[in-house]
């Protein structure tokens, strides 16, 4: 999705994915293909195309139903080409191709790839089975079927599964240093239809103060417009009282106007699976010691910004935490840990690797580091300057992190963040709100969708 983004289109990828796996093939003489409906059958039946140029025997096993546009125009060229083609229709049609699978020395997996989520199906499941009875050579495209034994697992660009053989097939390095749409497709669980309030994810916002009443609404709503399920805002009594959306459930603690460890017994009896603190939060000493004290008892993911950013201690953080912090806030940490500042991205990587946290180092080119591993993000525009695009930024990485892998979370946060402030700009020039980045995000992922 990415390497689509940048502007090298599927099917040039899928050509060279294909003419690997047929490289791959050439020492068998009779092979058998299963092409799902995706992109990974897609490379198989480009496959077929070759190995069949190189006079080998081929059959392709299939499916009937909506391919991608690319294997769809690959099967064609296979039917013009006169490729024989069996399609299935259910696993009642296991029985009679198993018997067929001992005409073939070889049989080539392209099903799903990295694109199946839960549990096989029919006829998938019957499918799978029926392979791995068959004595002939297993190759596997991308990553093996969930539960296919595959013999050889050829990966592109880079290995998916232990021992795979890794090919080239032109995916630019960019595509794997800048955050990109295929960052949010991984980041953003798939809806099918059967799911029940909350499993889309529960968002804990802790933060408000006197001088900044609103500043956790906003981290609220921009977790809606990413799809979290439920926000509840615990803020001191003050703060509650200026909350009127009808949207968000807001908790009112004891205190009036700035979070103390009184309340930390009432933040922690509410239900949650990610938090963020710190947004309008102050940075009163009764403050400090209730967040350090709240952190401490915390199993789930958290993202840090703002003023907690001001009141943690390395020991505070741990690999289910992610800062997100802006260059003064990130040389104060820096100062803090005893970490040397220098090159951005090598600083945010130490800062990551001495304290296990992911870091969000914003900036024009935001940083994404998680130990050794980094990404850039090049979305956004000086018109995100305006107050409260923070705010946006942590609402939405808390959204994604209620179900999603940290560092995917905080990667597709950044780019749908400056991506939707780009819509914005598109709109306004450099005179947008913070409230107008908001009501862009799911177009922002909508725009995301268009490379799937």
């Amino acid at each position: 999705m990415n390497s689509r983004y940048l502007g090298i289109e599927t099917i040039v990828l899928m050509e060279n994915a294909g003419k690997e796996i047929a490289s791959h093939s050439r020492n068998f003489d009779s092979i058998a293909i299963f092409a799902g409906l995706g992109n990974n059958g897609g490379d198989g039946l480009v496959a077929a195309r070759h190995l069949s140029g190189m006079g080998k025997r081929v059959r392709v096993y299939t499916f009937k139903g909506n391919r991608t546009e690319e294997s769809q125009k690959n099967l064609e060229i296979i039917e013009n080409m006169g490729i024989e083609i069996r399609f299935i229709n259910d696993s009642k049609d296991c029985e009679s191709i198993r018997r067929e699978l001992d005409e073939f020395d070889l049989i080539i997996d392209a099903l799903v790839g990295v694109g199946v989520k839960g549990e096989l199906r029919e006829p998938l499941k019957s499918i799978v089975e029926m392979i791995n009875s068959s004595t002939a050579f297993k190759l596997a495209v991308d990553v093996p079927t969930p539960g296919l034994n595959s013999d050889k697992v050829i990966s592109f660009h880079f290995p998916k599964v232990k021992n795979a053989i890794v090919a080239d097939i032109g995916i630019p390095r960019e595509a794997e240093t800048y955050c990109g749409p295929g960052d949010v497709y991984l980041a953003i669980p798939e809806r099918i239809g059967t799911e029940h309030k909350g499993d889309f994810g529960r968002l804990l916002i802790v933060g408000g103060s006197r001088e900044f009443s609103k500043t956790p609404e906003l981290v609220a709503l921009a977790a809606y417009r990413t799809g979290v399920d439920l926000c509840t805002i615990c803020c001191p009594s003050y703060v509650s009282s200026k909350i009127f959306n009808p949207n968000i459930i807001v908790k009112p603690l004891d205190s009036e106007y700035y979070i103390d460890k009184g309340d930390i017994k009432e933040i922690l009896k509410t239900k949650f699976d990610s938090m963020v603190i710190g947004n309008g939060l102050g940075t009163e000493n009764e403050t400090k010691y209730a967040i350090r004290k709240l952190l401490k008892n915390i199993n789930t993911p958290v993202v840090i910004d703002a003023d907690a950013l001001k009141l943690i201690k390395k020991k505070h953080l741990n690999e289910r935490t992610i800062i997100t912090p802006h260059e003064g806030e990130f040389r104060i940490l820096c100062n803090e840990f005893d970490i040397k500042l220098g090159d951005r991205i090598e600083s945010a990587k130490k800062l990551s690797e001495e304290t296990n946290a992911i870091v969000v180092l914003k900036g024009k080119t935001d940083i994404i580091a998680c130990k050794d591993r980094v990404k850039l993000n090049k979305t956004g525009n000086p018109g995100m300057s305006v107050g409260g695009t923070g705010d946006v930024l942590a609402g939405i990485i808390g959204a994604l992190s209620c179900r999603s892998n940290l560092f995917y979370a905080a990667c597709a946060g950044a780019f749908l963040c400056g991506l939707a402030g780009d819509l914005a700009y598109e709109e306004y020039g450099y005179y947008f709100t913070a409230t107008d980045v908001i009501e862009r995000i799911p177009n922002a992922i909508k725009f995301c969708k268009k490379f799937e």
